[in-house]
């Protein structure tokens, strides 16, 4: 056999081996293989509970759940009150644990009011994620999303490099603690590297799209200096672009978004807003109903019984980052 035979076989075998892995990875097993995934979750529900439902910052969380139903052979859902109502979440998670589903998914609007929620539903053998936001000593099994404060600090450094690294700037938030986080990544980012800037009012937008753009409109009536805006939530981007139009302040007054709603990229491609600061949101979903998935299955083989140790196997925490969008970018994450 000649060394060109022998180096183009090996090759084929490394391609075909790295599909195969690629394949796995990606859940497109082999046919056995899926019939064994799909019996290890026939039967099984996940169920995602968040909280102000109605704005469009799900879309990437919901399109995680149905995918993962294919590649699982899970069911999953999604639910939540419509606005920012902590009681409504919490009375629906007791609803969810005497439905007693394979495991929930928390974005939680209050930790202290969904502490006792978590703590029944552990208690009654339910797996729970919580995403984004944390509910610490409650039993939750793991924590999924950004570091808020860091994703603060990267919106302030965008925002400072927009600028000029100097004047003052509203920042836009809603009440619940995770978004509220992030509000303090920016000030502490201003406070360290650029001390010129002045956060001059932090605004409530709700994060209620048909209200955010009166609330940065009154803002900036009571701010005729301000020289950008920085958003925390979903819907703070829009709101704060529609206010700068209509003001006449477009190219004076600088915006930085957050997320990716569909409804707020198009002001970054005109240049309204200078870019956003994106989670992976999909990515919390995604990972979050494999990782109970697994736990349930008892397919993480970190002891023989995890149960039986005391112990949770899961990571404690995974920190999914964020993904900077720019006018050069913003094609990408667009939805179909």
């Amino acid at each position: 056999m000649t060394d060109q035979i022998k180096l183009a076989r090996r090759d084929a075998f490394r391609a075909a081996s790295g599909t195969a892995a690629l394949l796995a990875l990606g859940g497109l097993v082999s046919p056995a293989l899926s019939r064994e995934a799909l019996a290890a979750g026939e039967g099984k529900e996940y169920v995602f509970l968040s909280i102000v439902t109605q704005v469009p910052f799900w879309v990437d969380h919901r399109k995680a759940l149905e995918d993962v139903q294919t590649v699982l052979g899970v069911r999953t859902s999604f639910t939540g009150p419509l606005d920012f109502d902590t009681a409504a979440q919490a009375r629906q998670l007791d609803e969810l644990v005497a439905r007693q589903p394979a495991g929930i998914l928390i974005f939680p609007g209050d930790a202290d009011a969904m502490r006792p929620g978590i703590k029944r539903a552990t208690e009654a053998g339910i797996p729970v994620a919580t995403i984004i936001g944390d509910v610490p000593d409650s039993g939750r099994a793991v924590n999924l999303g950004i570091s808020s404060f860091e994703a603060g600090r990267v919106g302030g450094e965008m925002l400072a490099q927009a600028i000029g690294g100097k004047g003052k700037v509203l920042l836009g938030t809603f009440p619940a603690p995770a978004v509220l986080e992030r509000v303090e990544g920016y000030k502490a980012h201003f406070k360290e590297k650029y001390p010129e800037i002045e956060v001059a009012e932090v605004v409530n937008d709700r994060a209620d799209p048909s209200y955010a753009p009166t609330a940065y409109a009154q803002a900036l009536q009571a701010h005729p200096d301000v020289v950008g805006i920085g958003g925390t939530d979903g819907d703070s981007g829009k709101g704060a672009a529609i206010a700068v139009r209509e003001a006449g302040l477009e190219g004076k007054v600088k915006i930085v978004a957050m997320d990716r709603n569909d409804d707020m990229l198009p002001f970054i491609e005109d240049g309204t807003i200078v870019g956003a600061v994106a989670q992976k949101s999909y990515a919390e979903a995604y990972l979050a109903v494999h990782l109970l998935h697994w736990l349930n299955t008892g397919a993480m083989k970190v002891v023989p019984d995890w149960k039986a140790a005391g112990v949770n196997p899961l990571p404690e925490r995974i920190i999914t980052g964020v993904m900077p969008i720019n006018r050069g970018n913003v094609g990408q994450f667009k939805h179909a």
